[in-house]
């Protein structure tokens, strides 16, 4: 009798224990809906980067490279842009409103600052570590320097140390924010526990 009574009371306590909560099932449904909103961003940034350039071939350094017979390291060589603030400076001139090239110039220079600002918020999301921001930062610096790598010899675009440098700022921007929103979430979770504790 004792031990029927001992195999219910677990199996009780294991359908309780697995029972999620309400507030349970809210993280779990944010996170879910964070992973979709990550996976949205990912197929955006590679479409933005590579796939549109691919599709509308007419504008892509490949196809000038092949119509003009040129050879494939030069078209690589010429798709490389190292020397700083060069573009920035280029694009920056055309910032006069009366200027017909001036919406280039905006969608050139905020599309480079917003292109990685998501990743300032998945990244110290999805991996603790990259909280810190030194390693944030040399993980960025990574992942950004292997687009432009695969840009350059794949001719489908431009190796330009400004677009790292503005792709840079904006995780940067992300980054912030982040940690903004991270400590305003810690800190209204604490004073709700201390307020239930507190009653």
């Amino acid at each position: 009798m004792m031990k029927s009574r001992t195999v219910s009371d677990r199996t009780a306590y294991n359908k309780k224990k697995n029972k999620l909560s309400p507030e349970r099932k809210k993280f779990h449904f944010c996170k879910f809906l964070i992973i979709i909103a990550f996976l949205f961003y990912i197929a955006c940034v590679l479409y933005l980067v590579f796939f549109e350039r691919i599709i509308h071939g007419t504008n892509s350094k490949f196809h000038k490279a092949v119509f003009d017979n040129m050879p494939y390291w030069q078209a690589v060589k010429k798709s490389i842009q190292y020397k700083p603030f060069s573009t920035i400076r280029y694009f920056s001139s055309w910032l006069d409103r009366s200027n017909p090239l001036f919406p280039i110039a905006i969608m050139n220079l905020m599309g480079n600052l917003a292109l990685f600002f998501p990743m300032g918020f998945f990244l110290p999301y999805f991996q603790k570590k990259q909280r810190n921001l030194f390693l944030f930062f040399f993980t960025m610096i990574i992942m950004i320097s292997l687009v432009e790598m695969i840009q350059a010899l794949a001719l489908i675009g431009k190796c330009d140390i400004d677009d790292l440098l503005l792709n840079l700022f904006g995780a940067f921007g992300g980054f912030i924010c982040f940690q903004i929103l991270y400590f305003l979430v810690k800190f209204l979770r604490k004073r709700v526990i201390y307020a239930r504790f507190k009653k």
